[in-house]
């Protein structure tokens, strides 16, 4: 799908609202070492066209204004990496730049293919050079309580970025799977602790073989803070020390919710986690969730944002 073809969204024409409201962290001019990281799920960004390859048709076309919205968002953060969720194919995420985001420096643009059947995907956009991306879609899950075996509901997958400064950022990108439930598996959630935990051990591995790397695991988990699924990624090392952690720790639980939702409210469900080497570099007071109620309603998540010093 070329950008003429993505201009046939259907469209509701809307100006940005630019006010943010105070309780939430705005954006700053920073310095040439500053690294801005932010995850966000923009709900069902589907395009007009059919997908014969999955199960698309029962999924609305995400409507202009919508799409409007989400790139004021962006606009505001101006983060310099971008984990998504919930998009549909690269071609999608792709006309979102060019045609609403043309200027900001987003020359790499990522959505590999994921295991999801209503055709979901995870994406990247990156001011800086993506050197590689690797897939974890076909990787074997299984929990401890359970007698078979999953895949990702959708997908990680592992971008490495490299920084002005040239140090490589190891970024994941994560949706794990949805609160549904499943036959012996009620709300899913032996499945999605399932992923937790082989994430984990992905990024636990990449850890201990080299104590120094830098690494940012965001998306949406669908775990709140102190359920199985998130409590699997924080589980801490041999030592008893963390592997990761959470940036937005410090924010008071009612103050942090990402998924405003009537149905489950209060939900904490979207984060960015940190490896050590990470974590130190973390700018203090910059983790933030992006909630001004009159530029997010392109989408039913809100943007969780950190931002970091690599010149430590």
């Amino acid at each position: 799908m070329n950008y003429r073809q993505l201009t046939r969204w259907t469209a509701l024409t809307l100006l940005l609202i630019t006010a943010v409201n105070p309780i939430y962290a705005q954006t700053e001019a920073r310095d040439a070492s500053s690294l801005r990281i932010a995850s966000y799920n923009i709900e069902n960004a589907f395009d007009v066209f059919d997908d014969p390859y999955t199960r698309d048709e029962g999924t609305d076309v995400k409507l202009r204004w919508e799409v409007e919205m989400i790139s004021g968002v962006l606009k505001k953060i101006d983060a310099d990496i971008v984990g998504f969720q919930e998009i549909e194919n690269e071609a999608v995420l792709q006309a979102m730049v060019d045609e609403y985001l043309p200027g900001m420096g987003y020359e790499s643009v990522t959505v590999p293919l994921t295991n999801d059947g209503r055709g979901i995907k995870l994406g990247l956009i990156s001011k800086l050079p993506v050197i590689s991306v690797t897939s974890y879609r076909w990787q074997t899950l299984q929990h401890p309580d359970a007698d078979r075996t999953w895949r990702f509901a959708r997908d990680l997958f592992h971008a490495r970025v490299l920084t002005e400064g040239g140090q490589v950022v190891n970024v994941f990108v994560v949706h794990l799977k949805s609160k549904g439930s499943r036959d012996g598996d009620p709300q899913s959630v032996m499945w999605r602790t399932s992923e937790a935990m082989r994430i984990r051990q992905i990024i636990g591995k990449l850890i201990a073989d080299s104590p120094d790397e830098l690494v940012v695991l965001m998306g949406d988990f669908n775990s709140k803070p102190g359920e199985p699924g998130t409590s699997a990624i924080l589980a801490p090392g041999p030592d008893g020390q963390p592997v990761l952690s959470d940036c937005h720790v410090d924010i008071a639980m009612e103050d942090r919710t990402t998924y405003p939702s009537e149905r489950y409210p209060n939900s904490v469900i979207d984060f960015i986690f940190t490896s050590p080497a990470m974590s130190a570099r973390l700018v203090p007071g910059s983790a933030s969730i992006f909630g001004d109620p009159e530029m997010t309603k392109g989408s039913d998540h809100l943007p969780v944002v950190a931002e970091f010093d690599m010149g430590r």
